[in-house]
């Protein structure tokens, strides 16, 4: 009797045992399962991104073209509206409030990134973009606004013909802001330009300095700070300072400074190369007239002449001066005195 009993429970034990076993076994197996599955990522980090080459891309705005461009390759990424692009060549289609169309701003680059719901594009590596009579060329340029304003920077070059004269305005910058609709380009630091006539027998001007504002449907340059202008045989300086472009063949001043203005120019008496200069608070260059005008306190150096007035006209290479109200002071050549003797 007592042998049955310890069998049944000796059974029952290893009963219990082996099911402990297989449930272990199982916990066993599945361990770490829960690591094994991915998680689905939450919704607001999904990003959906398409990859392209060779592709013509198209940006539509309030049923408007906005922007259309070419490039190699390009990421387009329809969760912030971002489109990287490399090498593009594309347009940017600019309107009035009542969706009139403006002139179109055309861009190429070595690279692009478009911010659609901006409406921003980042230009960068040798940047080009032409609106109207304009040419603007630099390393990063940004069309902001819907292309109400750009901004350039680093080796900015700037190539516009006035539409008045065909003037072509050559100017070099550190950096510029462009308004295409004004057609108002303002440039800072390290400033250099030049204006070509259409005509190659007349003479261009040369300017420099910090500050330079284009305004061409006036065709109006003004400079402020550190100005240095240049024509031909005459160098000029002051501290501001205006070229009015469509007076060259008008009886008009053409060009005028102000504040501290000092002249220099070579020009050839009997044979003989010999330097003027001359200083005022205000000069005005009326080149149709080969003239130039100083106001304020003017002071002429002419050999080893003196000219003071109130008003002085110089002649371009002519070595006569003309003085309004003169207080002359002009010391005459000893040896010329005692031959004429």
């Amino acid at each position: 009797m007592k042998i049955r009993q310890y069998s049944i429970l000796i059974f029952f034990f290893f009963a219990c045992l082996g099911l402990n076993l297989i449930s272990f076994q199982g916990r066993l197996d599945n361990f770490g399962s829960e690591y094994n599955v991915p998680k689905a990522p939450p919704k607001s980090a999904q990003v959906d991104e398409s990859f392209f080459k060779k592709v013509t891309y198209f940006a539509i705005d309030k049923n408007h073209p906005f922007m259309e461009l070419n490039a190699t390759e390009l990421n387009l990424s329809t969760t912030d509206g971002t489109v990287i692009s490399f090498n593009p060549v594309g347009v940017v289609y600019r309107y009035e409030k009542d969706m009139t169309p403006l002139e179109p701003i055309h861009f190429s680059a070595q690279k692009s990134r478009a911010f659609l719901n901006k409406k921003e594009i980042f230009l960068d590596n040798n940047v080009e973009v032409k609106s109207g009579n304009t040419t603007l060329n630099a390393q990063n340029i940004s069309i902001l606004n819907h292309g109400e304003i750009l901004y350039a920077y680093n080796n900015v070059q700037t190539l516009s013909i006035v539409e008045k004269t065909s003037d072509q305005l050559l100017i070099t910058a550190r950096s510029a802001t462009y308004r295409p609709k004004e057609q108002i380009i303002e440039y800072k630091d390290n400033i250099n330009g030049k204006v070509t006539r259409k005509k190659q027998y007349e003479e261009s001007v040369e300017f420099k300095t910090d500050l330079l504002t284009l305004n061409a449907p006036a065709s109006h340059v003004e400079m402020k700070g550190n100005v240095f202008f240049k024509k031909e045989n005459l160098d000029a300086q002051a501290s501001r300072g205006e070229v009015f472009l469509e007076n060259y063949n008008k009886r008009l001043k053409y060009y005028a400074l102000y504040d501290d203005v000092r002249l220099q120019e070579r020009l050839m008496n009997s044979g003989k190369p010999l330097t003027r200069k001359a200083f005022s608070e205000k000069l005005e260059g009326l080149i149709s007239d080969k003239k130039i005008i100083l106001t304020g306190l003017p002071k002429v150096f002419q050999e080893k002449d003196v000219i003071k007035g109130n008003r002085i006209i110089i002649r371009e290479n002519v070595e006569t001066v003309e003085v309004d109200d003169a207080n002359t002071n002009i010391t005459l050549d000893k040896n010329k005195e005692k031959r004429n003797e």
